[in-house]
């Protein structure tokens, strides 16, 4: 999990290879490393590092080979396990079979190897100024002395150019306290919709083709895009103040609704809050804050409601408390798949 600046713990080391347990440590370690390295901000030191693992004797680059290998034989069944593991009573086939088949899927869900998340995200990164990896959390101090601060899986674009200040939010979500400067209004697009201000404190979050602005101090305006035939969507436009909120999408703007800001800014405090939201919506929440995936295989479960706070550097007290609470049971397959029943 990252913490506030970032920064990662490197896979553990280990001894020498006798098969069996061992055997299953290493081929964990390269699971882990393949995960690293295909993050957006693995830094020299970390690849220098893999080379060094790599390197330390055969059975390194053994469980290496054969990751490699199982991400090229099972893309397809891997996808076609995964929906069968939905429908049908699990079997109980050779253990380490299992822990590797889990491994090779949770490289192809999570770093995108399937194609479902991974193109989108490549374009936006290229385009990027910034960009946070999933639980990572950033602060920026932009040209005009305003800050912004990025939640996990965000990508932000700057154009300061002519005197303009204009941000774009790319995917993800930022909290952005802006210097006051009435000459030059500060513009925040996320895409439906965008947030114009001239001095407050306020968040955007995008996601898919849905644009939300919170507000925590201030005024700000926010402005739905016009469709494609150029006719404007209803209502064109609505102001926020403290506490209110307001969504852009397809169909318009809709808002302003109360919100509470202890729960919409909890990230800023490296807290996650749930209030009576159901299950589905908090694991959907989940993986947006850490890395890996929790899976939920439990289809009745998804509209079981959760309350609480956690920190989000503690991911599995998340985890336990769901077990207590609702009775669930969760498997945690690698540190990157948690399947839970």
């Amino acid at each position: 999990m990252d913490h506030q600046d970032g920064q990662r713990s490197e896979p553990a080391e280990s001894g020498p290879v006798d098969g069996g347990p061992d055997e299953d440590r290493l081929f964990s370690e390269a699971n882990a490393w393949h995960f690293r390295l295909q993050s957006d901000d693995v830094r020299p030191a970390e690849r220098a590092a893999f080379a060094e693992w790599l390197a330390r004797s055969p059975a390194h680059a053994h469980a290496w080979a054969g990751l490699q290998t199982l991400l090229h034989d099972l893309r397809e069944p891997a996808r076609a396990a995964y929906a069968e593991s939905r429908i049908a009573p699990p079997r109980r086939p050779a253990a380490a079979g299992v822990r590797r088949l889990a491994a090779a899927m949770t490289i192809l869900l999570v770093v995108g190897g399937l194609g479902v998340w991974h193109g989108p995200t490549l374009y936006q990164n290229a385009v990027a100024d910034q960009v946070t990896s999933t639980g990572q959390r950033r602060t920026l101090t932009l040209p005009d002395g305003s800050t912004v601060d990025m939640n996990g899986d965000t990508a932000l674009a700057f154009d300061y150019r002519d005197g303009e200040r204009r941000v774009q939010i790319l995917r993800g979500e930022a909290w952005f306290r802006v210097t006051r400067d009435p000459d030059h209004p500060f513009v925040v697009d996320g895409g439906a919709g965008a947030a114009r201000v001239l001095g407050t404190q306020f968040s955007v979050r995008r996601k898919d083709d849905r644009t939300t602005v919170t507000v925590g101090e201030g005024l700000v305006e926010v402005v739905a895009h016009r469709n494609a035939d150029g006719n404007a969507p209803w209502p064109d436009s609505v102001r926020l103040r403290p506490g209110e909120s307001a969504e852009a999408d397809a169909n318009g703007l809709t808002g302003p609704r109360a919100v509470d800001p202890a729960v919409a800014f909890a990230w800023r405090q490296g807290q996650i809050v749930f209030r009576q939201q159901p299950l589905a919506s908090v694991i959907a929440t989940l993986n947006r804050q850490w890395p890996g995936r929790v899976i939920l295989l439990n289809d009745e479960a998804a509209e079981r409601v959760v309350s609480g706070v956690f920190a989000l550097d503690r991911p599995d007290a998340v985890i336990d408390a769901l077990e207590r609470g609702l009775g669930m049971r969760a498997t945690r397959i690698t540190p990157y798949l948690t399947l839970l029943r």
